[in-house]
């Protein structure tokens, strides 16, 4: 069975707003060898599927992706600030991004984005009983659009692609999983 790696050294390559980039000396402990790998250290991000008091409309997002060049459809999210529970960030980003807010919270689960090159976790809510109570008001460099869908048409619209970002399509996955009472496809189909 593999084992951990013993880190070397560590040295800072890059860092932005949103993540740093550091080099690490690792030496495997199968051969003695010691490699260098790329890490990306960015904080937790959060994930939100928030249902309309009916459970029967989800919050979406429409946002641009500059790594795709695109409009993407989603649910909102974000990172995690430094020192902010996981919880209280799910909140914040639902409100910022959407206008809405929730009484009822539960996360239902998470994800190393990816293992490979991060050690971040990305977590994910479930906001029942979401509401709008005030307007977006999304950070400077997001331009937003928010849509209500029914959640029975989730399936389709993930499985046609319309629905693209992963950790999006792993969210749906929790909910299915975690509250298949929700869900509009039973797990067998």
């Amino acid at each position: 069975m593999p084992e951990p790696w013993t880190r070397l050294s560590s040295r800072p390559a890059y860092a932005c707003r949103i993540f740093r980039l550091t080099e690490d000396d690792l030496r495997a402990p199968h051969d003695g060898r010691t490699h260098t790998f790329v890490r990306m250290e960015a904080p937790d991000w959060i994930n939100v599927i928030a249902l309309t008091p009916d459970r029967r409309q989800v919050v979406l997002i429409e946002q641009y992706r500059h790594g795709t060049g695109r409009v993407t459809l989603e649910i909102p999210g974000g990172q995690v600030d430094p020192g902010e529970p996981p919880l209280a960030a799910a909140r914040r980003e639902l409100q910022e991004e959407t206008g809405y807010t929730a009484p009822e919270w539960h996360e239902i689960g998470r994800v190393n984005p990816n293992p490979a090159i991060q050690g971040n976790s990305c977590i994910t809510w479930l906001a029942l009983g979401a509401a709008l109570t005030g307007a977006p008001d999304p950070d400077e460099a997001e331009d937003l659009a928010v849509r209500l869908s029914p959640l029975s048409t989730i399936p389709a619209m993930l499985a046609r692609g319309e629905i693209a970002h992963a950790l999006v399509h792993n969210a749906f996955f929790w909910l299915a999983q975690k509250r298949p009472d929700l869900w509009p496809v039973s797990p067998g189909d």
